[in-house]
């Protein structure tokens, strides 16, 4: 058993002054006033709260300080249309991008293949923290990255190949799920790019699209409607040009990333308002680093933003630890409750000052950093 006591816990929903905490390698078994209970170790600190929670990531497969080719496994940009690749395959576990995403809070990674395909492939929830992928592994295959933008295009057009343009990006990824539900009907022959749909026609998976500007946002909800898919909008730069659309649909954003050069036409209007007008129409929003654009080490100065924007501590947290968490269902790892899991990162300070450091870091249980 374990102890610690917190000048501020955030659990997710609330923060509480002056809060100590009880757990083992199972489970949270106290959150309150102190208690005597004999214990290992007992810890200080002063903010503790569960870990971040960074949703479309590219940490493992496009890593730290290497080339354009080797540690570059973000992309198969050889086939516009690859469904069946999966995240997991591609992730490299020694890639220095996780030890610095923990140290920074960011424990856990929905990590996602590239922008280049309209239909890139299949994600893996993993903890950034392991010795081989599969002790990282949560779920795998989860996700699906659908790319609405102009990197399909950009990427396609040059060697004369389908898309060139939005309309070819949405014929491509339209006639994939028209074939894949024939498939679902009949299934007279074993094909792996249709039976890795199947779950998502199903609505047992998520559908992740990657989308700038509002029209398309707009063909991503369409196309999300036409096959009854379960979807959610990442980036989302023009998201409140529709947000009564996102409101009416129930359609999540995972927004960002923030800290970001606006070197393309389509981050015309990146910036810390949008989210907020989500939040205010009542769109469940998260924040990612969008890594490796931006460290996923620093998403935590993301919040800071939030709440120079006028949302309270509590909710600015909430972006990127129970709303992400909610986002892809699994709403106990968004929170620190009695019978959760042990998952907890503790700052020396408030996690959204820069000058904040990780005290320690628990991955059910264990401490790790």
């Amino acid at each position: 058993m374990y102890k610690i006591h917190a000048k501020k816990l955030f659990t997710g929903e609330n923060i509480i002054e002056d809060a100590t905490i009880l757990f083992d390698e199972e489970k949270i078994v106290h959150i309150g006033d102190d208690i005597n209970e004999p214990v290992k170790e007992t810890y200080n600190t002063y903010f503790l709260m569960p870990p971040l929670i960074d949703l479309g990531s590219g940490i493992g497969l496009k890593e730290e300080s290497l080339g354009r080719i080797e540690g570059d496994d973000l992309n198969e940009a050889t086939s516009p249309v690859y469904p069946e690749l999966l995240a997991l395959d591609g992730i490299n576990p020694y890639d220095e991008a996780f030890d610095k995403a923990i140290s920074g809070g960011t424990l856990i990674s929905l990590v996602l293949p590239g922008n280049s395909n309209p239909i890139g492939g299949r994600g893996a929830l993993i903890y950034n923290y392991g010795k081989q992928v599969l002790d990282m592994t949560m779920k795998s295959p989860f996700g699906i990255k659908f790319s609405i933008n102009t990197e399909p295009k950009s990427t396609y057009a040059p060697k004369n190949k389908t898309p060139s343009t939005r309309m070819g990006i949405a014929y491509l990824i339209r006639n994939t799920l028209y074939k894949a539900k024939e498939y679902l009907k009949e299934h007279k022959e074993q094909n792996l790019t249709y039976e890795s749909l199947l779950d998502l026609l199903n609505r047992k998976d998520t559908a992740f699209f990657a989308s700038f500007r509002a029209d398309d946002i707009a063909t991503s909800i369409r196309i999300s409607e036409e096959f009854n898919l379960k979807s959610v909008i990442l980036y989302g730069v023009q998201a409140n040009l529709v947000k009564e659309l996102l409101k009416e649909k129930d359609i999540p954003v995972v927004y960002g990333p923030l800290m970001f050069p606006r070197w393309s036409i389509e981050l015309k209007g990146l910036s810390s308002t949008v989210p907020i007008e989500l939040v205010k129409e009542g769109i469940l929003v998260a924040l990612t680093s969008g890594h490796p654009l931006f460290p996923a080490k620093y998403l935590r100065l993301n919040v800071g933003l939030f709440i120079k924007e006028g949302l309270n501590v509590a909710e600015a947290l909430q972006a990127v630890t129970l709303n992400p968490a909610k986002i892809i269902g699994e709403e106990n790892l968004g929170k620190i409750q009695v019978n959760g899991v042990p998952n907890l990162v503790a700052y020396d300070n408030e996690p959204y000052d820069t000058v904040a450091k990780t005290n320690f870091v628990f991955l059910k249980g264990k401490r790790i950093q």
